[in-house]
């Protein structure tokens, strides 16, 4: 089915049919446009936080702004709460790592950060690219301890929007393994939009958990979708059966986090029930499909749009 949607997709764009799916190196980000709207940003060079924040906040290698087809910008970059949340990016909390804690998450500790390497391939459909977990960056104590491999691919949906493939293959850089210890919180994770608060948005996952409880729930697929600044959208998010510890438990802000403000960060956590631990002999590899939307959907569109993806092979 996936081969089918995306080769349907580039015949359309092949006969004029469609605006052409391309993208832009800035130098600093891969920016991808359908046409001349754009759709995402990959930033893979170093951002630093907003003027006045400590420069521990720099990060390289994550997704902002990311778009609906019709201009709405659904993450959030480093807002003056948690200015090492990165619209849309990747992250373990609490790891050991040779007899140490390692947290590659809350930078501002000082203890880790995952810093963008390297592309291997680059095209008008996606890219991959090496990202390195760094313990105790910026220091004598400085190493490399794990190794992301990344592959982004771009997909037409049957409905109205896009979709994203985001799979991230994890190994050991040395020969020491890294447990990624149970914690309530770490893997790919999303900062959404400001005014997306109860209000305007509603969050529920396969099983039917709202936002109010689904916090520590498993989902096979989750989604958050809203009143923008003029349209609806939608962020619909699949995990594969393969993935650790699927159906994958969540960490989500409850109506009352972020000390009552409303917005919202999500993540499906597989290890917030029970620790991994990588060997140097394994590769953790993970796999999600992030649908953009442009419109709401129903728990059927979702649960569809899941069952095609959980046949896929990866």
């Amino acid at each position: 089915m996936k081969t089918t949607l995306i080769s349907t997709f580039f015949l359309l764009l092949l006969y004029g049919c469609q605006p052409s799916l391309h993208h832009i190196d800035t130098g600093h980000t891969l920016e991808y446009r359908l046409g001349d709207k754009s759709l995402f940003t990959y930033n893979y060079a170093t951002v630093y936080p907003p003027a006045g924040a400590d420069s521990v906040y720099q990060r390289s290698g994550f997704f902002h702004p990311v778009n609906s087809i019709n201009g709405e910008t659904l993450t959030n970059l480093s807002p003056p709460d948690h200015y090492h949340h990165y619209g849309l990016w990747y992250a373990w909390t609490k790891t050991t790592f040779e007899g140490k804690e390692i947290d590659f998450w809350n930078v501002g500790k000082r203890q880790g950060t995952v810093s963008f390497r390297k592309f291997t391939d680059i095209s008008d459909s996606g890219f991959s690219a090496i990202l390195d977990h760094i313990a105790y960056p910026d220091s004598l104590s400085t190493q490399k301890v794990m190794k992301e491999n990344l592959k982004i691919k771009i997909g037409k949906t049957p409905i109205s929007g896009y979709y994203i493939d985001y799979t991230t293959t994890l190994q050991c850089a040395t020969d020491s393994p890294v447990t990624l210890e149970q914690y309530r919180y770490g893997g790919l994770v999303i900062r959404t939009r400001e005014d997306w608060t109860p209000a305007r948005a509603d969050f529920l996952t396969s099983e039917g958990f709202t936002r109010k409880d689904a916090d520590n729930s498993d989902a096979r697929w989750a989604y958050f979708q809203g009143k923008a600044d003029k349209d609806d959208a939608c962020i619909l998010i699949l995990s594969h059966p393969s993935n650790l510890n699927h159906p994958e438990p969540l960490r989500v802000w409850d109506e009352n986090a972020n000390a009552g403000t409303g917005d919202m960060m999500w993540n499906f956590s597989p290890t917030k029930k029970q620790s991994y631990t990588l060997t140097p002999s394994e590769k953790l590899i993970l796999h999600y499909r992030i649908f953009i939307l442009d419109q709401l959907i129903s728990p059927d569109d979702a649960e569809k749009l899941w069952q095609v993806f959980s046949k896929e092979q990866h």
